[in-house]
């Protein structure tokens, strides 16, 4: 059998990815964010959990990919249920993309916002 991610086809992940970074496009476009829970749901299909792992390292890695394509850090979109914002994990991620979080709130603010900026432009630029 071949190599697994969190119970995952190397082919299911890359799947699974390209749907996760699609989903963060349409909340992008849709000025919206989504919580763990929702994008577990709709990613993984009842396979992963919103606590999970393995969703976070999905995160992480639209994150990076997002932010050398685009300059931003996509799944910001992505909060949890009880506070609004994202987790732990989100800001450390973000200072290992050499982010100042010295002001977690005001940075994750400011890069939904540039977030919804950048891919509302882009979707006018494609009509």
């Amino acid at each position: 059998m071949g190599r697994t991610r969190w119970g995952l086809s190397e082919s299911e992940w890359v799947a699974a990815r390209e749907r996760m970074t699609a989903l963060l496009a349409d909340m992008a476009a849709n000025r919206s964010t989504i919580t763990n829970g929702d994008i577990a749901r709709e990613v993984f299909d009842g396979r992963l959990s919103a606590r999970s792992s393995g969703l976070y390292e999905m995160l992480g890695e639209v994150c990076t990919e997002q932010d050398a394509r685009r300059g931003t850090m996509l799944a910001s979109l992505v909060v949890r249920k009880d506070s609004g914002i994202p987790g732990k994990g989100y800001f450390i991620h973000a200072a290992g993309l050499g982010r100042d979080v010295s002001d977690p709130e005001g940075f994750w603010r400011s890069e939904v916002e540039k977030i919804w900026r950048v891919w509302s432009a882009e979707e006018r630029e494609c009509e």
